[in-house]
C-alpha cells in the first residue's frame, strides 16, 4: 500500500487517504504501507493500526552500504520535505505515472519531453504506447545519471517526501538499531497512554 508520498514512480492518493480506505477495510490481508516512512515510531504506528509492516525506500540510500553515489546522498541530507515533488501531466493524450524528486533541471527537462511528446502525437509522428515507453525510459536513464554518476543537476534525484527526516549517511545496522530502538520508544508511550 504506497501513498504519494513515496518516491519515484507513485499514485495520486497518499498514506493516510489509502490507510482508512484499505488497510482499514482488509484486516485479514497482510499489508505493508510505504510513503514517507522514516522513522521506527510511525512503523510501530502503522502496525498498531493492522499494517503488517512497512516499506522504506529513501530512507535506504542513506546507507553507508547503498552504492548510491556520494553526491547523490549529499543532496538527500541537504533536501526538505516540500522539495520532493511530483511530475505533473500535461494532458490525457500521453498518460504517465507521476514520479516524485527533488527538483532539478531533470524535472525540467521532463516537462519539456512530454510537450514535445503531445506535438509529435497530435502531428502522428509517433503512437502513443512509443510516446509512454519513451518517458519511461527519460526516467530509467535519468535515474542512473544521478544515483549512478553523480550527476544530480541533470538526473534524476527520485526521492520521498521523507527526504526531509533523513539527514546523515549511516551503516545499515545502525539504521535497524535506529528503527528498532525508536518503534520500541513509540511502542512504551502507546502503553503508557493507555
Amino acid at each position: 500500500l504506497e501513498g504519494s508520498e513515496a518516491g519515484g514512480h507513485i499514485g495520486h492518493v497518499s498514506t493516510i487517504v489509502l490507510l482508512q480506505e484499505i488497510l482499514f477495510n482488509f484486516p485479514e490481508v497482510p499489508i505493508f504501507v510505504a510513503g514517507g516512512i522514516a522513522t521506527g515510531r510511525m512503523i510501530t504506528h502503522l502496525t498498531l493500526m493492522g499494517a503488517a509492516g512497512a516499506q522504506m525506500g529513501t530512507r535506504f540510500v542513506l546507507a553507508e552500504e547503498c552504492n548510491a553515489h556520494q553526491k547523490f546522498k549529499d543532496v538527500f541530507i541537504k533536501a526538505r520535505s516540500r522539495e520532493a515533488i511530483s511530475t505533473p501531466q500535461y494532458s490525457a493524450k500521453l498518460p504517465v505515472v507521476s514520479v516524485r524528486a527533488l527538483n532539478n533541471n531533470a524535472m525540467d527537462h521532463f516537462g519539456e519531453l512530454q510537450l514535445d511528446l503531445l506535438t509529435q502525437l497530435k502531428n502522428g509522428s509517433i503512437n502513443r504506447q512509443d510516446a509512454q515507453f519513451k518517458v519511461e525510459e527519460y526516467w530509467v536513464g535519468s535515474l542512473r545519471n544521478a544515483a549512478v554518476d553523480g550527476d544530480v543537476e541533470h538526473g534524476s534525484l527520485m526521492a520521498g517526501q521523507s527526504v526531509g527526516i533523513v539527514n546523515r549517511v549511516q551503516p545499515l545496522r545502525e539504521i535497524l538499531e535506529d528503527l528498532v530502538r525508536e518503534a520500541d520508544e513509540g511502542l512504551a508511550e502507546v502503553e503508557a497512554r493507555m
